[in-house]
């Protein structure tokens, strides 16, 4: 269930009280790292760590941004929960997208050291 509001900025807020599956929840934690939205999302970041890593900026802005709509297009959301209340709200854009980078970004150096050892 969501409710919708309006924060200080005059801009929508949607807090959910029930996660669903395809949604990725934004945290650390078990409950993260067991919900099914996050071994999606972590799937999808695998696989493109790889291209990741080789990409110029303009590039890997393209892969994290193309992740994010995977997600949505699969009816996910990037949820964070609410500093006092146990309800979770839906990050912007923006948001989804740089902590997609840093998920891509993280493990990198001992993959660039693999790919090293590969050639």
């Amino acid at each position: 269930m969501a409710n919708v509001v309006h924060d200080g900025d005059n801009e929508k807020v949607k807090y959910i009280e029930d996660p669903g599956e395809m949604d990725v929840l934004l945290g650390r934690g078990g409950a993260a790292l067991r919900h099914p939205g996050n071994q999606n999302f972590r799937h999808l970041v695998l696989s493109n760590k790889a291209l990741y890593i080789t990409s110029f900026k303009a590039e890997k802005l393209k892969i994290s941004r193309s992740i994010v709509k995977a997600i949505r297009e699969q009816k996910g959301r990037f949820l964070e929960r609410g500093t006092e209340s146990d309800v979770w709200f839906e990050v912007s854009d923006k948001r989804a997208i740089e902590k997609t980078s840093q998920a891509l970004r993280e493990g990198q150096p001992k993959l660039r050291q693999k790919n090293r050892g590969d050639e």
